[in-house]
């Protein structure tokens, strides 16, 4: 029988014990936008090995299945507010936590107790952050800058003046692969012009997913296969049902979600269609990959099981809340969150093992690091979902 405890999170601060016309838009910004301005309390920690190129981590969309989590009930760390409300996902490492935040802010944190180590002011709401090495890069929704930071001080490595992109950057090495609101695919680097660019059809509705030799670029009913070299095209794929949340892959094939309840695979590179399964309530969120298991979540909480060769699938648990963010993955279990701010651990068959009631909304996925949860926050105050403005939190269970 799962067993439940409620936390609350509320109180502010740290909380302890409980295409070509865009070419023109590029080139090298001479001196850092007035706007901008840096909090500096004290350096973060580096660590040169982390590599966090694109959203939830890897192409599979699961980061944390070395990971393990407590079938013990979890307390809180710490509970730290984040700005105006979060943007996007966070990325955690080790010793530091990386956020963006809807008052168009960087910010750093200390994982030991939520601290600020620096935040950074940004000439444009940013996008989700990602990080490779000693580097943090975003983007933001106007066209302003794509830009990358050094994660010790907040200081820029480089920027470029770049159109607006409203959905996750990826990366390999210091290649950016951006999707803009014109339907542009970019790759670019440090250099003042782009490696290349690709008009779309249709705009981006996901973040690019790098795989070894191809770029998939996915918008509303539309999968795009690119040469990751060139941007040259080679296949793509419609469907008559709208796309859900980001696309995962085993480096094989490129799996999605719809918002008619359908779970979908098509093999690379020529985006042949491999299995689809239907039936189940409407997804809002994309699949993540567990070796032969993926797992989704339908918006009204049904964790779904699937076999990623051939597409058979059953509803395993419920949540029976709203739910917007796809399941995190670890070694020994699943953790979802809902938007009436219940967290839910169950085991791989979905069995579940325990939940925790905070206050607020979890909108992203949680991250499991060295056995510590970290639970991105998106507090409304009053009046239901997207109503009113959110107070954005990051809350660490152990």
């Amino acid at each position: 029988m799962a067993r439940a405890a409620k936390i609350d999170s509320a109180r502010r601060g740290v909380k302890f014990a409980a295409g070509p016309r865009a070419f023109l838009l590029l080139g090298l910004a001479a001196l850092p936008s007035l706007a901008s301005c840096t909090y500096q309390g004290r350096p973060a920690p580096t660590d040169a090995g982390l590599y966090w190129p694109t959203y939830l981590g890897n192409a599979a969309r699961a980061p944390f299945l070395r990971e393990r989590v407590s079938d013990e009930l979890p307390g809180i760390v710490w509970s730290s507010r984040v700005g105006s409300g979060i943007q996007g996902m966070p990325v955690v490492t080790d010793e530091a936590i990386i956020a963006a935040s809807s008052d168009r802010y960087i910010h750093t944190l200390s994982r030991q107790d939520g601290s600020t180590f620096w935040r950074k002011r940004v000439d444009g709401l940013p996008v989700s952050p990602m990080v490779v090495g000693e580097v943090i890069y975003t983007a933001t929704t106007t066209k302003s800058k794509l830009r990358s930071l050094r994660i010790t001080d907040g200081d820029n490595v480089w920027n470029r003046r770049f159109p607006a992109v409203s959905v996750p950057l990826s990366l390999v090495g210091d290649t950016v692969y951006a999707a803009t609101e014109d339907a542009h695919l970019f790759a670019v680097t440090r250099m003042e012009q782009p490696l290349w660019s690709t008009r779309l059809s249709r705009r981006a509705s996901a973040g690019p997913l790098v795989l070894e030799d191809w770029v998939a670029y996915v918008s509303l009913d539309s999968l795009f296969l690119l040469e990751r070299a060139s941007g040259r095209r080679r296949a793509a794929a419609y469907s008559p049902e709208v796309f859900a949340g980001e696309a995962a892959s085993d480096g094989e094939k490129v799996y999605l979600a719809t918002e008619q309840g359908s779970l979908l695979a098509w093999r690379t590179p020529d985006l042949e269609l491999v299995w689809q399964t239907s039936g189940f309530g409407s997804f809002h969120s994309g699949p993540v990959l567990a070796g032969n298991d993926g797992y989704a979540v339908t918006r009204t909480g049904e964790v779904v099981r699937f076999d990623a060769d051939v597409g058979s699938a059953q509803i395993i648990a419920r949540t029976r809340e709203a739910t917007m963010a796809p399941p995190t993955v670890v070694q020994n279990g699943l953790l979802v969150g809902t938007l009436a701010g219940r967290l839910h651990f169950f085991s791989r068959n979905g069995e579940p093992i325990w939940d925790v009631q905070m206050e607020g909304s979890i909108e992203a996925p949680v991250f499991v690091h060295g056995g510590r949860i970290t639970v991105p926050m998106y507090g409304r105050i009053g009046g239901p979902l997207g109503t009113r403005p959110s107070r954005g939190k990051v809350v660490e269970l152990r």
